[in-house]
């Protein structure tokens, strides 16, 4: 691959959890979770489970081929495997999500939850982080208690030095933009720490009856991440805490796309207030790949200063498709010099404080 002349930063990889490596930082009233031996070992989890679609029984009949990954002798999705992909593809920094995790909103022990995101914080600050410095994890907090996951937001960036924190997209008890969760809100803008609403689970989004993973996976990402952005745009979160930062990712870009015409259209019939502004302040960023089709439309209609490349890397690419995805952004004839540069680093840096 060419390497461009700056920098390249990934806003959206994944980290895949190593129990045994967690289970070190985990206090000792939860261990037995991470102990392989334990009674009920294969049917109760460290993580709750994301669904019922998003299981490998769920591929039974829609077989699916993993990407490649990087030939370097160490565990895929482990600290040592994305130095590894760094070293091999050119990029700066990438800033990484949990894998696991990616349930922890439907978790309903408060100690419980309390002490797993703080344990999950410590092993990813210490095998992440640590191992390299252009490796930025995203921290777990327990939203669903939002006293709780303000002090362990704070915890997390002050003590441990991590960049901000992921919050699940679906599985709370409240949309995100409702009153309840304004004090992690009001926490991170203390911190000028970022908030990353990420897709995952396909639960309370109408999908629970659907069978089809193919059915469910079109929709699930995207629809869940419009319906975080509306209730903190609508509910008043957004416009209450003016110097918070909220990423959303996994979904691609179209779903921006259909906001903004959807809005537009009740601005005429009732009076609804626009939301450009918002993508147009550097507040929002979206995770895109290079081959999503509607950044060409973006570009023109409201800019790219909200867009940043999102490897995904291991989930649903291998070094290959990482290093192809780029490529495509910088071969875009509809883009840019300037605007190649800003979705594929610049912007990223600019909303991490990389």
């Amino acid at each position: 691959m060419t390497k461009p002349n700056y920098p390249l930063i990934d806003c959206d990889g994944h980290i895949v959890e190593s129990i045994s490596e967690l289970k070190e930082f985990m206090d000792p009233a939860i261990r037995v979770f991470a102990e392989p031996n334990r009674a009920f070992a294969h049917s109760i989890t460290v993580f709750p489970t994301l669904d019922g679609i998003h299981h490998l029984f769920g591929f039974a009949n829609n077989p699916i081929e993993r990407p490649a990954q990087a030939a370097n002798g160490h565990r895929v999705g482990s600290g040592e495997d994305w130095s590894a992909l760094l070293d091999h593809v050119g990029l700066k920094h990438s800033v990484l999500f949990t894998s696991d995790g990616l349930a922890i909103g439907t978790q309903r022990a408060r100690d419980y939850t309390n002490r797993l995101c703080r344990a999950y914080n410590d092993y990813v600050a210490e095998r992440f982080k640590k191992v390299d410095s252009r490796l930025h994890p995203m921290a777990l907090i327990p939203m669903q208690f939002p006293a709780d996951a303000a002090i362990e937001l704070r915890r997390a960036v002050k003590d441990l030095g991590l960049p901000g924190a992921m919050i699940t997209s679906t599985g709370l008890p409240l949309p995100v933009g409702n009153e309840y969760f304004w004090p992690v809100y009001k926490e991170a803008a203390d911190l000028d720490c970022p908030l990353a609403f990420h897709g995952g689970s396909n639960r309370g989004l109408g999908l629970d009856n659907v069978n089809s993973f193919v059915a469910s996976h079109v929709v699930h990402h995207p629809v869940a991440l419009m319906y975080a952005f509306l209730t903190l745009a609508y509910e008043g979160a957004i416009e209450r805490f003016p110097n918070t930062r909220f990423a959303f990712l996994e979904g691609g870009v179209e779903w921006v796309m259909l906001v903004l015409e959807r809005i537009k259209r009740d601005q005429t019939f009732f009076h609804a207030n626009s939301v450009r502004h918002l993508f147009e302040n550097g507040r929002i960023l979206v995770g895109c790949e290079g081959n999503d089709y509607s950044i060409r439309y973006l570009a023109k209609d409201i800019g790219v200063q909200f867009l940043a490349f999102s490897s995904d890397y291991p989930h649903e690419a291998g070094v290959e498709a990482v290093e192809h995805e780029i490529e495509e952004t910088m071969e875009e004839p509809a883009l840019s010099d300037d605007e190649k540069a800003a979705i594929l680093g610049g912007n990223a840096r600019r909303f991490y404080r990389l």
